[in-house]
């Protein structure tokens, strides 16, 4: 739950409190938005059938509004004072929209997502000034120094989603709940402006001073950025400029194609449906023209199928392309290309052999099948984090591809299909090299270029040749890879007993602070025993079992510590603890030996302690603490409560050696803790993008900054808490960090992303994301 600055506690409650409350006069207006548009479409029914289904959706509405007024209200304030639970009325955004999760999907589910998708582009278009004006102040009132719009409760995405979830409740049909949803995403926007600008005008008011924006470092600039309004009370211009030019766009390319092929009308044409249903003459004109070429006059009447894996079943690449919405392109490119004839001048080999491909297919399916290849290998050599040899090696294996796809549709669906498998082997492992240049890419690149050569002239009758050539590279990249893993198995392994430790040593601090004794104290104490010491206790019993007598002897120290810097209890038997002081300092020497802490922080704490028993042997009255400049010396050098908890686990000196450990120096760490840091004077590649936070995917390849230059390296391992992270180079070089380093050296810009999802995964995402615009394109 996001929590407010106290100076502003009041106000921001008054202002969440306001605007949930406002979600009943919000749900009214969007029903009158619903009411107008099916009452303007009963008055237009073609025929009774129809109008009868526009008057039940109004029975239905007018039936449903009071407990959908009822119920905004409540949603939103709970959407806004933390996730919302159900995961149904999550928005799918553009930029969330996975290849295989389409899958997943039916049909009502991929229009919904549509739906929403394009109520949350409307709504963020029409509210979009005054938004960026609220999320200063909203910010300001969290106690943010720079604006953070994804931390304004207030969002247009988190309204649709408590709409939504509101709507999806009532027990109507889905067709209507998909068309009362459809016009009130629409109609949200405007609501949305209007409570802005009142919600800001009255912020104001208060006193609430904006937020300002952060300078945003630019590719290439050297660190430098451009900075955001710091004050935008005029909001964001051209918004309304920005409107009239999609609409006029969107305009142009239906006056252009006013008969274009949608999905529904090509499924429609594919099953005979659209048959006498009086079409537009072009559109009926190549249905006929599609059949011929295509299926021949089989395709008007059944007939026993030829081919089991595409005949008989719809093929996999056309239910990708079906769920995507990319047929209309596809079918035009289709038609381009069966009236145009091959120019060879412009035509290269590998474009020569993909057009005669083309021209051998026997049917819709394996057209489309080739279509479905073509789009997936156009993404994946676009990638401009590819190297351009690979690029155009990845363009060479097209040919190999689509003849794959002729007779093998799993291509498209299995993802542990072998052809999948190598294009996505080689792309990922290209990653590894920042240039042409960069050593060992020479070697990596032939040997792959050699590899996969026979497939392109191979007359491919199965995943049977890519297996082998896959298995081939594999071989060869295991051989390499085993001189290297001995040594990054000896950095997992350190890794591993760390936070095997860390587990335990946070056990024992709680056990430690929860004691009686405890809040009597002074706090270095305190601090010492629940930091270092309990890593001394959990490493002894780990090295020798829980009943071990270093243990014993360990875990006997806590009490005797206790009560030593106990200021009464310490005072009442001086002889006691004259006795006492010569074990207690052996046995910290000892146990601070047994995990090699370092000396330096060791003779601070014990000169702090040796304080605090001469304070005691000293006093006659009542005891004296030690000074206050020795205690805050030692409590400096002793960890927290929780370091598993706040991903900042103690790695002992021997396990930072075994897997080269990066601890950043305390300046740094000053530096780095509240704000974000320039990034470092290097230009940024275009292929390198920062992180962002959450949880790295393992495999992912990230760029390191280390004396001043860029390193480019792998994430080959997290602890199973997530605390801990190794890094592999391709030269088999390892570096380790915490959870907290590594955050802290993203906020400084010394790590960046560079891929943390697989290239061909990322290749058929952007292609789903690509239809999701086209559906919104079309819907809008």
């Amino acid at each position: 739950m996001t929590v407010p600055s106290p100076q502003y506690a009041a106000l921001y409650q008054a202002t969440i409190e306001e605007a949930a409350s406002g979600g009943a006069a919000i749900m009214g207006k969007l029903v009158v938005a619903v009411r107008k548009s099916v009452h303007a479409r009963v008055g237009t029914a073609r025929d009774f059938r129809e109008r009868e289904v526009h008057e039940e959706s109004l029975k239905l509405l007018s039936a449903q509004e009071p407990e959908l007024r009822v119920q905004y209200p409540q949603a939103l304030l709970a959407a806004f004072s933390g996730p919302v639970l159900s995961t149904k009325a999550t928005v799918l955004s553009m930029a969330e929209v996975q290849f295989d999760q389409l899958e997943l999907m039916d049909e009502v589910q991929v229009q919904e997502s549509v739906t929403m998708a394009r109520a949350q582009q409307m709504a963020m278009l029409a509210a979009e000034a005054s938004l960026t004006e609220l999320n200063t102040l909203i910010c300001a009132t969290l106690g943010l120094a720079t604006v953070r719009p994804e931390r304004n409760p207030l969002r247009p995405d988190v309204y649709l989603q408590a709409l939504k979830l509101v709507v999806e409740r009532a027990p109507v049909p889905a067709a209507v709940r998909l068309d009362w949803l459809t016009t009130m995403g629409v109609a949200l926007g405007a609501e949305l402006r209007e409570l802005y600008t009142r919600l800001a005008e009255r912020m104001r008011a208060e006193g609430v001073v904006a937020a300002g924006y952060a300078v945003v470092p630019t590719p290439g600039g050297g660190g430098a950025g451009k900075a955001q309004p710091s004050s935008p009370q005029g909001g964001m211009p051209g918004s309304t400029e920005r409107e009239a030019h999609i609409a006029a766009e969107l305009a142009t390319r239906r006056a252009a194609d006013p008969a274009l092929l949608t999905l529904d009308r090509l499924r429609k044409l594919l099953s005979g449906e659209l048959d006498g249903q009086g079409k537009p003459h072009r559109v009926a004109a190549f249905a006929q023209q599609f059949a011929r070429e295509f299926e021949g006059e089989a395709l008007l009447a059944p007939q026993t199928p030829q081919d089991g894996g595409f005949a008989a079943t719809v093929p996999a690449a056309f239910e990708a392309l079906t769920e995507m919405k990319q047929v209309d392109r596809v079918v035009q490119r289709l038609e381009q290309r069966r009236s145009a004839p091959v120019r060879v001048a412009e035509a290269g080999a590998v474009q020569l052999a993909c057009e005669a491909i083309r021209r051998s297919a026997s049917g819709v399916a394996q057209a489309l099948s080739l279509e479905v290849v073509n789009l997936m290998v156009d993404n994946i050599a676009r990638d401009p984090r590819l190297l351009v040899p690979v690029q155009e090696l990845v363009r060479s294996l097209e040919p190999a591809l689509m003849r794959l796809a002729l007779v093998d549709p799993r291509v498209f669906t299995d993802k542990t299909h072998a052809a999948r498998g190598l294009v996505q082997e080689v792309t990922h492992r290209s990653l590894a090299f920042a240039t042409e240049q960069t050593t060992g890419f020479v070697g990596f690149y032939q040997e792959v270029r050699d590899a996969v050569a026979p497939l392109t002239e191979m007359a491919v009758q199965g995943p049977e040749p890519f297996e082998v050539v896959l298995a081939q590279l594999r071989a060869s990249w295991d051989a390499a890879a085993q001189a290297q893993e001995a040594s990054r198995a000896q950095a997992v392994k350190a890794l591993q007993r760390a936070e095997q430790r860390n587990l335990l040593a946070e056990k024992i601090a709680r056990e430690i602070d929860s004691h009686p004794d405890a809040a009597q104290v002074p706090e270095v104490v305190i601090a010492f025993l629940c930091g270092p010491w309990a890593q001394v206790v959990a490493n002894a019993r780990l090295q020798g079992g829980t009943g071990s007598s270093a243990a014993d002897k360990y875990q006997a120290l806590i009490s005797a510590m206790l009560w030593s810097a106990h200021p009464e209890l310490a005072r009442t038997n001086v002889t006691k603890l004259t006795r006492l002081v010569p074990l207690l300092i052996s046995t910290l020497r000892e146990g601070l030996d047994s995990i090699r802490y370092p000396a330096t922080k060791t003779s601070v704490f014990l000169e702090a302690l040796m304080g605090l028993h001469q304070h005691i042997f000293r006093s006659a009255a009542k005891p004296a603490s030690a000074p206050a400049a020795v205690l805050a010396e030692a409590s400096a050098h002793v960890n927290k409560l929780r370091p598993v908890e706040d991903g900042d686990p103690w790695v002992a000196p021997e396990e930072a050696r075994d897997s080269n450990f990066i601890e950043l120096p305390e300046t740094q760490e000053a530096q780095v803790s509240e704000t974000v840091a320039p990034v470092a004077a290097q230009p940024v590649p275009q292929a390198a993008t920062a992180l962002s936070g959450g949880v790295l995917p393992l495999g992912s390849w990230v760029e390191l900054l280390t004396h001043g230059e860029w390193v480019r390296t792998q994430l080959t391992w997290a602890s199973p808490h997530g605390t801990l992270f190794l890094f592999t180079s391709v030269y088999g070089t390892t570096q380790s960090m915490t959870r907290r380093t590594h955050d802290k050296l993203v906020l400084a810009g010394q790590l960046r992303l560079i891929s943390g999802q697989p290239v061909v995964d990322g290749a058929l995402d952007a292609v789903a994301q690509q239809a999701m615009r086209n559906s919104l394109d079309s819907t809008l």
